[in-house]
């Protein structure tokens, strides 16, 4: 049986404090992007021009590799007059999600260029056949697809990704790495952002702007199957949500969602006037790496990202882990329900890290990290082996309760993970590409709610041999 989240953190703090010797050679470094302004109700949904890091950091890791325990997000509003930067709270500024990439700047330009001028919403961004596991930038696949299309294959081993499906609770996550298990980076010389991150400044809290709902503007298309005149992500709901009727899962009853949440759309009704406040707004992330010479670094344990798990996969149709619909609404409960009784569940049944096919070696990995991404009014995700319907982790979000940044009212301000490695922590189990993991997703049910998804984030490390580092943690 899993441990809970509150206990697998206790476990953490005190094993770092056993180990507390080596963290001495834990170094860190601040990075701020370039700005994005926004008016109120204003989506951005793109990459930010790629920024150099710290000349001491790219100097010391030229032609090496950089270790890293932790990455951590913030998110700041900039004072346009005076410099002042103070974290914005998500009722100002909401995190949908984001994703961070590392690496050289050649790579990360080329990266930019290919990008620049393409929402990540919008399948047909890319004219080929890659670009239908783009999605909105939340699996694996779609950075994978991406370096494809942008990078010969000489250059996408350059390139080290972080976050994707990971919005409003990351900066509450913790995301270190216990043990000897580290997120790599080789030859890391700048990053670059994609945000998309949805302005409601002044913005009633009724209008849940973080759900992205679609406006009178919106011109949804049922014949043509647009919305605003382009094709959004096709809808590919598991068999559960379609027998449920679910209205997130057909452009005939789509209301709101990521579908509606391109970039430069306002999703107020009612558009700012040209001389509306502008919000600047810039990510802050904080890197904990060890120092080149450091002990921990001959015996660090290089993690990647399994492709599992989205609840809106199909459930044992095809075992498939390839891109599904990754949002659903959720139904509001009938009348006189209990409250404990009105709670919405989906689940869906994938494999570990396998695209549906039983291609290539049937690897066997240590499962170190995990937590699940929900919006508001998620009330947690369970992971099971489904061979033994062992429990791996059990996630519930923190809400906040008050008005500052990360402890915001009625949000979710971080989801406890769960963490595996050395006593006092459990051993980390072991999990082959091909299991079988069963996601169980719950919602509350007292208000309906749209565009709501329901994914891990999960970090493991191979246990194959010799095995090569893998470029992917997201």
């Amino acid at each position: 049986m899993a441990r809970s989240p509150m206990m697998q953190l206790a476990l953490l703090v005190l094993s770092l404090r056993i180990v507390g010797a080596t963290q001495s050679n834990l170094q860190s470094f601040t990075v701020f992007s370039d700005p994005i302004f926004l008016r109120k109700g204003e989506v951005h949904n793109r990459y930010v021009y790629p920024k150099k890091l710290p000349d001491e950091i790219v100097q010391k890791f030229a032609g090496k590799t950089m270790h890293l325990k932790s990455v951590d997000l913030d998110i700041v509003l900039v004072n346009n007059k005076t410099g002042e930067k103070v974290p914005a709270p998500l009722y100002m500024t909401y995190n949908h999600h984001h994703a961070l990439l590392l690496g050289k700047t050649d790579g990360l330009m080329k990266l930019y260029n290919h990008s620049k001028d393409k929402d990540p919403l919008d399948p047909h961004s890319s004219p080929d056949q890659t670009a239908k596991h783009r999605g909105c930038a939340m699996k694996r696949k779609s950075f994978e697809a991406l370096l494809a299309a942008a990078l010969p294959e000489s250059q996408r081993g350059d390139i080290s990704v972080f976050g994707g499906a990971s919005g409003a609770e990351y900066r509450g996550t913790p995301n270190r790495l216990a043990g000897p298990y580290t997120y790599d980076v080789k030859n890391p010389e700048s990053f670059m952002v994609l945000m998309h991150f949805i302005n409601s400044h002044g913005v009633p809290e009724d209008h849940k702007l973080w759900e992205c709902p679609c406006t009178s503007r919106s011109n949804i298309n049922v014949t043509n199957g647009t919305i605003d005149g382009k094709k959004p992500i096709a809808f590919q709901c598991s068999q559960q949500l379609l027998d449920q009727g679910n209205t997130g899962c057909s452009l005939a009853t789509y209301e709101g969602g990521y579908r509606c949440c391109e970039h430069g759309v306002f999703l107020t009704e009612e558009l700012p006037g040209p001389d509306s406040p502008v919000d600047q707004i810039e990510t802050k992330f904080t890197f904990e790496y060890y120092e080149l010479d450091a002990p921990e670094t001959k015996v660090a344990r290089p993690t990647n990202q399994p492709s599992c798990c989205d609840a809106t996969a199909g459930y044992l149709i095809n075992s498939s882990s390839q891109f599904a619909s990754l949002e659903y609404d959720i139904p509001k409960c009938a009348d006189g329900t209990p409250p404990d009784q009105c709670v919405h569940v989906i689940e869906s049944v994938e494999y570990f890290d396998a695209d549906g096919t039983h291609h290539g070696e049937d690897e066997e990995f240590e499962l170190v990290h995990a937590w699940g991404h929900q919006h508001v009014a998620g009330l947690g995700l369970e992971l099971y082996r489904v061979s033994t319907n062992e429990l791996l982790c059990q996630t519930r979000p923190k809400y906040g309760t008050g008005v500052q940044a990360g402890d915001e009212r009625g949000f979710v301000v971080g989801i406890p993970p769960c963490v595996w490695g050395p006593p006092p922590l459990s051993p980390p189990p072991k999990i082959r590409r091909y299991e079988h993991l069963r996601t169980v997703a719950r919602y509350n049910a007292s208000e309906r709610h749209h565009g709501v998804m329901s994914l891990w984030l999960l970090t493991s490390a191979s246990l194959k041999p010799g095995s090569a580092r893998v470029e992917f943690q997201i």
